[in-house]
């Protein structure tokens, strides 16, 4: 079965991780489902997060990072230090983890919102949405979503996710929205952004 049929898979759980060069980069998906199915066989974290595990692993292609995606899972897989998911992580051991996540509009105050766990690494998170942003204002299908980094401002903060707060390494709890999500053109120039801003990073 390839990586796309597994994430296509709108009723099995699998916790698919790709290996790849780049380990200093891993790319995490906790909460995947295919584009319909919204709801997750996890009573602590019943919504899922549509099309993100797709998202993931088109990024960590470009990269040739690391990746691991949790899909249709039972459990709430970066609360718990104890999980297949975290133990996993920190096998490979990356400098920097960018987990993918997303939302349906309803509570996030902005369109995308990252996090780095805590008002203490708030500066790291501000740091990547303000980079994010200029390299969104380069493509005018990307421009007119709003993007915060703001610990105080944004909604989504990931402070119970112990995969992002965690000095194992520096994570980015991502959180896009359905619009992104659904829409290749949209999600493919979203993975080409971010590698741009990680290479800079890894390069400094």
């Amino acid at each position: 079965m390839t990586i796309e049929m597994m994430l296509n898979d709108p009723v099995n759980s699998y916790l698919i991780y790709i290996p790849g060069k780049n380990t200093d980069v891993m790319i995490g998906v906790p909460h995947h489902a295919p584009l319909g199915v919204q709801h997750l066989p996890c009573e602590s974290h019943p919504t899922s997060d549509e099309n993100t595990g797709i998202i993931g692993y088109r990024l960590s292609q470009l990269l040739d990072c690391p990746c691991l995606i949790a899909s249709n899972y039972f459990i709430d897989p970066n609360k718990y230090k104890s999980s297949d998911y975290f133990k996993k992580i920190e096998e490979v051991s990356p400098q920097f983890l960018i987990e993918i996540h997303g939302h349906v509009g309803q509570s996030a105050h902005f369109d995308i919102e990252i996090s780095s766990g805590s008002l203490d690494k708030s500066v790291l998170s501000e740091k990547f949405a303000d980079q994010l942003s200029t390299e969104f204002s380069r493509h005018s299908s990307l421009r007119n979503y709003t993007i915060s980094g703001d610990f105080i401002q944004i909604h989504y903060k990931a402070t119970r996710s112990l995969t992002i707060n965690t000095n194992q390494w520096t994570a980015f709890h991502i959180e896009l929205p359905y619009s992104l999500r659904k829409d290749e053109n949209k999600y493919l120039l979203f993975c080409e952004c971010v590698k741009t801003i990680l290479v800079e990073m890894l390069r400094d």
